[in-house]
C-alpha cells in the first residue's frame, strides 16, 4: 500500500545520466549514490529516493534502456513533485512514465493531495482505528521492520516521525481534517521548496527515530545526528516563526552537543509523548533471535583476528555492561545446549516460544581487576545463539538478568500489527 511511479526510457551511454544526475544534486543539494549498472538521487529522507537501472541494447549501435521508480509515501507529496521534476531535468529519451497519481501528466499539486495523499492517509487511520481499535499493541505505519522495534505503548503507533495514539489521529482528523494530521505526519508535506515544516519534520524523524540522546564527544554518529538536528530546527524557526517546533528536546540536544541554543521565540509542538524512541528499551533482530536492550545502546560488528567477530551492543559513555552474540545454524536437526555453561553460577533454564534460554553467570579477572560476564545460549530450531554479557559491577547483573528474561524468539512472521506503506 504506496503511492509513486515507474518509468523507463533510453540513454545514449550511462555517463551522461550519471553527469546530469550529479549536476542536479549539487543544485537542489540532493545526494547521488552510483552502481555498477545504474545510481539512486537521494532527494530527501524516508527513503525519498529515485532509483534508476540501465541496461545495453543488442547491436553495435545499441543505446541502454533505463528503468527505475519511486515511492513517495510516507515522505510525502513534496517528494512526489521533486522527483516527477527531477525525472524531467535529466536526459532520459523516449521516457514513460506511470504514475498512479496523474500528477506527470496534469501537474496540478492540490489535485494530487486531494485525489490520492490524503485518501492514502484517512485509509490507513480508518484501518488503525477500525480494525485495531483503542487497546492494541503496538502498530507499526511505515517503519522497517529489518531495524529496532520500540517498546510498545498500547493503543499508540509506530511511525519514523513520532508515536501517536490511535484516538489522537481519529480525533485529528474530525475535528480539525485530514490536513492537519497530514502536516504532522508527512516529511515533505508542501509543494516547491524545502520549507519550515520540511525541515522540522526531519529533525523530528531524527529526534525520534534515530538520536541516541548521546553526547556528540561518544561517536561521529552521534555528534552527526545532534548537529543536524539542531541545524534542521534552527532553519525551520528562521524560514518561519510561527511553526511549532520541539522546543525542548532542542535545548536538550544543545546541552549534548555543547552547544549554545539558538532559537527565536516561538511556539512549542505539543505532543502526547516526548521524543525519542530510543529513550526507552529497544528490541533488535538476529535472526529469528529478538533482543531487548536499552536504546542508548550503539551496535557495531567486532572483528577478530581470525577472521571471525560478533554482534556487539553497549554505551561507551557510560561504561555500560558489553553484550556479544553469536549464531550457529546447524546443517540438519534442531540445535541444543552445549556443555559450555555447566559451570557458571545460578544456571537456570526456561521455556519460552519456540525455542529455550539457558543462563548463568562467573567472575573473571582481567589485569589484576575483577571483571564478570552472565552468559546465556538460546536455541531455536537449528539455531543456537550464545550471548555473552561483560560488566564491571556486581550491581549490574540482576538487570542484564531481566533483560535475559526478554529474549524471544520469532520463527513465523512478525506478530506485531503492522500497516506498510512502503512495500
Amino acid at each position: 500500500m504506496s503511492i509513486g511511479f515507474t518509468f523507463t526510457g533510453r540513454v545514449k551511454k550511462p555517463e551522461t545520466l550519471l553527469v546530469a544526475a550529479q549536476k542536479l544534486a549539487e543544485e537542489r543539494g540532493y545526494g547521488v549514490y552510483q552502481r555498477e549498472d545504474g545510481l539512486s538521487l537521494s532527494l530527501c529522507p524516508l527513503d525519498g529516493r529515485v532509483y534508476m537501472i540501465w541496461k545495453k541494447e543488442g547491436g553495435l549501435l545499441g543505446q541502454w534502456t533505463v528503468e527505475g521508480e519511486c515511492v513517495s509515501t510516507p515522505a510525502g507529496p513534496g517528494l512526489h513533485q521533486a522527483a516527477v521534476e527531477a525525472l524531467d531535468a535529466l536526459p532520459i529519451q523516449k521516457l514513460h512514465v506511470e504514475d498512479e497519481t496523474e500528477y506527470y501528466q496534469h501537474r496540478d499539486f492540490d489535485r494530487m493531495l486531494r485525489e490520492h495523499f490524503h485518501p492514502w492517509l484517512k485509509t490507513i487511520v480508518d484501518m488503525l482505528t477500525g480494525q485495531f481499535g483503542d487497546d492494541h499493541t503496538n502498530v507499526c505505519m511505515c517503519w522497517d521492520l529489518d531495524g529496532y522495534m520500540p517498546e510498545d505503548v498500547p493503543g499508540t503507533v509506530i511511525t519514523p516521525v513520532g508515536r501517536f495514539s490511535g484516538r489522537w489521529m481519529r480525533e485529528t482528523v474530525e475535528h480539525q481534517g485530514i490536513e492537519a494530521l497530514a502536516e504532522r505526519f508527512f516529511l515533505w508535506y508542501h509543494p516547491g521548496k524545502r520549507d519550515a515544516l520540511y525541515n522540522r519534520q526531519v529533525a523530528l524523524n531524527l529526534l525520534w527515530e534515530h538520536c541516541y540522546y548521546a553526547p556528540s564527544s561518544r561517536s561521529r554518529e552521534d555528534a552527526s545526528n545532534n548537529e543536524v538536528v539542531c541545524k534542521n530546527l534552527e532553519m525551520a524557526a528562521m524560514l518561519d516563526r510561527n511553526v511549532p517546533l520541539p522546543r525542548r528536546a532542542y535545548e536538550e540536544i544543545c546541552q549534548l552537543a555543547r552547544r549554545t541554543p539558538a532559537l527565536p521565540e516561538g511556539p512549542e509542538l505539543e505532543e502526547e509523548f516526548e521524543p525519542g524512541y530510543r529513550k526507552g528499551l529497544v528490541t533488535c533482530p538476529i535472526g529469528p533471535l529478538r533482543l531487548t536492550l536499552p536504546g542508548s545502546y550503539r551496535y557495531e560488528r567486532e572483528q577478530w583476528e581470525d577472521g571471525k567477530g560478533c554482534d556487539l551492543w553497549c554505551d561507551e559513555a557510560s561504561h555500560s555492561p558489553i553484550w556479544r552474540v553469536n549464531g550457529y545454524r546447524l546443517s540438519q536437526g534442531e540445535a541444543d545446549f552445549t556443555p559450555s555453561l555447566e559451570g557458571d553460577n545460578d544456571l537456570t533454564e526456561l521455556e519460552i516460544k519456540d525455542g529455550a534460554i539457558r543462563y548463568g553467570w562467573r567472575a573473571l579477572e582481567e589485569g589484576g581487576q575483577p571483571i564478570y560476564q552472565v552468559r546465556a545460549e538460546v536455541v531455536t530450531g537449528p539455531f543456537l545463539f550464545v550471548v555473552t554479557v561483560t560488566h564491571l559491577e556486581p550491581e549490574d547483573r540482576p538487570g542484564i538478568v531481566e533483560l535475559i528474561r526478554k529474549i524471544t524468539v520469532q520463527t513465523q512472521s512478525v506478530e506485531k500489527q503492522t500497516i506498510q506503506a512502503n512495500q
